[in-house]
């Protein structure tokens, strides 16, 4: 196709190769700027005034090709950065905002002395009793204590961080619990001791509602929570070894407590180093983002609102009072196994305080192995079903088998498959389509409060039951517990099959 432009004099050649047919060779190739490739050379037509060339012939594939093939730099598209950066900028990580770093190493060292304190008094039992003159009854007194004071907090979960905030409420439940290690400590009437334990379960339940949510909102949350609980562990797995070695070696068993009151203040202090300007910098990720700018006076009835709408959601009830019978299985095994292994199996009282710290190593395996390959290979629902089982399998084991090596090495076993259940838990109560975003914190800290509560509630009922019956009952009271839960469980909506139309009864449970 040739075009005459009138007037100027010049023709302008666009030479067009049949693109059904096969490639002309090129009359001289230039193999400088594009390797191998063969170009053409340009037609030049003869000079003009001017100085106007004709077009290059190209052959229209062999142009496509190299456009294709040499892909010229430019600016992004802006669908791409406006999509790209909010997301980037809107996940809340281990890195992002950068104080987060420093505020989940000391969570989970605060956490680690929660499992510390927590795994005390199981080992120090038989030492309460016989100092105090008690029996089971009322030295499970510190128990129901303890869970009043957690309960006093599930009350007030939703006034705590508007009136305090994260600056002030980390390091003032920090001084609760200081409270009750000073009064302990001191070895002092047995009425102000368990007065003692209602301010360390007012103080941990502070704490411990707050620390969760904070974990279950970061990116790979699962992981940072099996950590988080896998240091819980870890300590309840030192403190009976220390508390035994301890008392064997003529130290008074109150004087244990003041190790823990050091190593709480040591906690309070850097919960408030790293947290006090969190109340900021952690605003995009908390659930009342449009009532940023409220003032105080307003904001009180709009977390009032949200207590009630969490409170009217059955998935609350449901997950609160499983949480309430797992922490109350796993905290009566621990603080009875000992006083039934010296009751029905004649264990030895010097070494048979260990027992404790195996099961709760075997419950620290459980969560910082398990719980991560659990979660990608079986599902968080399928998970929990799977361990509650094999525990009850495990317990009902070493309640039939009259031998205390073979049950000191089954109570091991079935901290092993305890441990997961509640990072398992966390998890899956954070997960998109189970809690509507803006009530998770209030059902969190109902969750951690009635946890905490059966933690400290269950163990007085063992107690209460031992006092006539005999310790045995705190294994009949453990798979009646884990039964309950895993009923509490299928009950819970299946989030984790995406399928459009209804759910068979096979499918809702597994």
């Amino acid at each position: 196709m040739s075009l005459d432009a009138s007037g100027s004099g010049i023709e302008l050649e666009y030479i067009h190769s049949d693109t059904s047919g096969p490639l002309a060779a090129p009359t001289k190739a230039d193999t400088s700027h594009y390797g191998s490739r063969s170009v053409p050379e340009p037609v030049r037509s003869s000079p003009t005034p001017n100085c106007h060339r004709t077009r290059p012939a190209f052959d229209t594939r062999l142009s496509d090709e190299l456009t294709t093939s040499i892909p010229v730099p430019g600016p992004p598209a802006a669908s791409e950065t406006l999509e790209n950066e909010p997301k980037l900028a809107n996940v809340m990580s281990f890195r992002n905002p950068p104080m987060n770093r420093y505020r989940v190493v000391v969570c989970i060292v605060w956490t680690f002395i929660c499992g510390f304190s927590d795994a005390a008094p199981g080992a120090l039992l038989p030492h309460i009793e016989t100092y105090y003159h008690v029996n089971y009854a009322l030295a499970s007194l510190i128990w129901i204590s303890n869970a009043l004071g957690f309960i006093s907090v599930a009350c007030f979960s939703h006034k705590i961080q508007p009136w305090l905030g994260r600056k002030y409420s980390l390091p003032f439940g920090c001084l609760l619990s200081c409270v009750m290690y000073a009064i302990v400590s001191s070895g002092t009437k047995f009425a102000a001791t368990v007065v003692g334990f209602f301010f360390g379960g007012a103080g941990l339940a502070m704490v411990m509602a707050q620390t969760n949510i904070f974990l279950s909102r970061l990116e790979k949350q699962s992981k940072y929570l099996s950590f988080n609980h896998g240091s819980y562990g870890t300590g309840a797995t030192v403190s009976p070894l220390i508390a035994t070695g301890m008392v064997n070696a003529g130290v008074k068993w109150h004087f244990f407590y003041l190790v823990l009151l050091a190593m709480m203040a040591g906690a309070g202090v850097a919960l408030y180093l790293v947290f006090q300007t969190a109340d900021e910098d952690l605003k995009p990720w908390d659930s009342e983002n449009s009532d940023e700018m409220a003032p105080p006076a307003q904001l009180a009835p709009l977390h009032t609102n949200e207590m009630i709408l969490a409170l009217k959601s059955p998935v609350t009830w449901l997950l609160s009072f499983f949480v309430l019978f797992y922490q109350g299985a796993e905290v009566s095994m621990a603080g009875w196994i000992v006083t039934f292994l010296l009751d029905y199996r004649h264990g030895n009282s010097s070494s048979v305080g260990y027992v404790a710290s195996g099961f709760w190593a075997g419950l620290t395996i459980g969560r910082l192995v398990l719980t991560r390959p659990l979660h990608k290979s079986l599902g968080l629902r399928r998970s929990v079903i799977v361990v509650s089982m094999g525990s009850i399998v495990l317990v009902a084991l070493i309640w039939a088998i009259p031998h205390t090596i073979a049950d000191a090495v089954l109570v091991a076993l079935a901290g092993i498959l305890i441990g997961p259940n509640y990072p398992l838990l966390i998890t899956f109560s954070a997960r998109d389509g189970l809690i509507p975003r803006k009530l998770q914190i209030i059902t969190l800290t109902i969750m951690t409060a009635f946890g905490s509560s059966g933690g400290a509630l269950f163990p007085f009922i063992v107690g209460m039951l031992s006092q006539t019956s005999g310790t045995y009952v705190v294994m009949p009271v453990f798979i009646a517990l884990y039964a309950s839960m895993i009923l509490l469980w299928v009950c819970l909506p299946n989030i984790e099959r995406k399928r459009g139309g209804e759910m068979s009864l096979w499918e809702r449970i597994w």
